[in-house]
């Protein structure tokens, strides 16, 4: 009989006890056993100031954090440039065929450097998300090869949309590829999904285990290329098996089926940048680019690291079989205290919920 320690890495992160992503598309599990009670807990947290800038120079008494209910002692309060393995999902599917260059524009933007960067320690890789997710470029740190690469390697298909597939393949390459510990996932998309394996909720529940924030880049209307300079249109590819979660019309045509699973998009987006401790912005010209891909890189590169031991209410066995859900899963409220000192900051992203691992009383058996 045993037990180990854990630590749980949340905010621009996530549980991190023991939880990997599954390699897309087949899922992997493991059927090693984990002992594990959760002793520290660590936010990742990002801080604007009223300027919309990275705050700096806040303590721990800055910060308030509520974990179930019960406030939440700050033992550690660390800040940090980390360098970042980035990995880009870019939809070239045929539903983004219109924006093209809006996706090829918002990839070249993320990965060119800050200006005060005088070595890249900051890496990349791409994904073409269409019909299967498949990689464009593997995780590379020199900035201006890519540059040159990525106008040919991101071409519009008539592909359909496997979204949710790229989010499980993306976050599988980085946690077995990306050389630096700290991963984050940029969406280039317009969120629809109609050829994936994997549905919404099981996407979700997975970001919330892995510690790769994701933040969504959208287009907005006025972003589509103008129909004369679009290639000759083709219906996309019918998926092979239907999408978990949905079904194709009996007898609609392949390409009327798209639009129904775009209009789902930007919730599909909120719903899973939420999930993971990111966001989605929306750019409705492309001098809206470099404002958002600079928000962006603050937000994953500059961050503060809160740990806590948490303190929780004790509550009678009853109430414990009374109440529904999953006892191992917890809400987390952070925020900056006094408001009064600090009115027109903002805290927008770090994880509002985390699963911790149940003990085990042996272990191997």
């Amino acid at each position: 009989m045993g037990t180990r320690a854990a630590v749980v890495c949340l905010g621009l992160g996530v549980v991190t006890a023991g939880i990997l992503a599954p390699a897309a598309p087949a899922q992997v599990k493991s059927n090693t056993e984990i002992v594990a009670n959760v002793e520290l807990v660590q936010i990742s947290v990002v801080v604007f100031n009223n300027q919309g800038v990275v705050a700096s120079n806040l303590g721990k008494q800055d910060f308030r954090i509520v974990d179930d209910g019960v406030e939440q002692k700050i033992l550690y309060c660390e800040r940090e440039r980390v360098p970042v393995s980035f990995v880009i999902l870019a939809d070239v599917s045929s539903s983004m065929a219109k924006k093209i260059p809006f996706v090829v524009e918002s990839a070249l933007s993320l990965v060119t450097p800050p200006d005060d960067e005088e070595t890249p320690i900051d890496e990349y890789s791409v994904l073409g998300i269409e019909t299967r997710a498949r990689m464009v470029s593997p995780f590379t740190r020199d900035e201006k090869d890519l540059e040159q690469r990525l106008p040919l390697l991101l071409q519009p298909t008539n592909g359909s949309t496997a979204l949710f597939d790229g989010i499980y393949f993306g976050v599988a390459a980085a946690q077995r590829q990306a050389a630096n510990e700290h991963r984050a996932m940029i969406i280039i998309s317009d969120g629809g999904d109609n050829h994936s394996r994997y549905n919404l909720n099981e996407t979700k529940h997975m970001l919330e285990e892995v510690d790769v924030p994701v933040f969504a880049v959208m287009a907005g209307p006025s972003l589509d290329l103008p129909a004369f300079l679009l290639p000759p249109e083709r219906k996309p590819k019918r998926s092979p098996f239907p999408a978990r979660g949905s079904s194709e019309p009996s007898g609609r045509p392949a390409a009327d089926y798209i639009g129904p699973a775009e209009l789902h998009g930007p919730r599909n987006l909120t719903t899973l940048t939420e999930a993971s401790g990111g966001g989605v912005f929306t750019a409705q010209e492309l001098d809206d680019l470099p404002r958002i891909v600079r928000t962006i890189g603050d937000a994953v590169r500059f961050r503060y690291v809160l740990s806590y031991k948490p303190v929780r209410e004790p509550r009678p066995a009853e109430a414990r079989e009374k109440t529904p859900g999953d006892p191992n899963k917890h809400k987390i409220h952070l925020e900056l205290q006094p408001k009064e000192k600090f009115k027109g900051y903002y805290v927008p992203y770090y994880k509002r919920v985390y699963r911790s691992l149940p003990p085990l009383e042996t272990a191997g058996n």
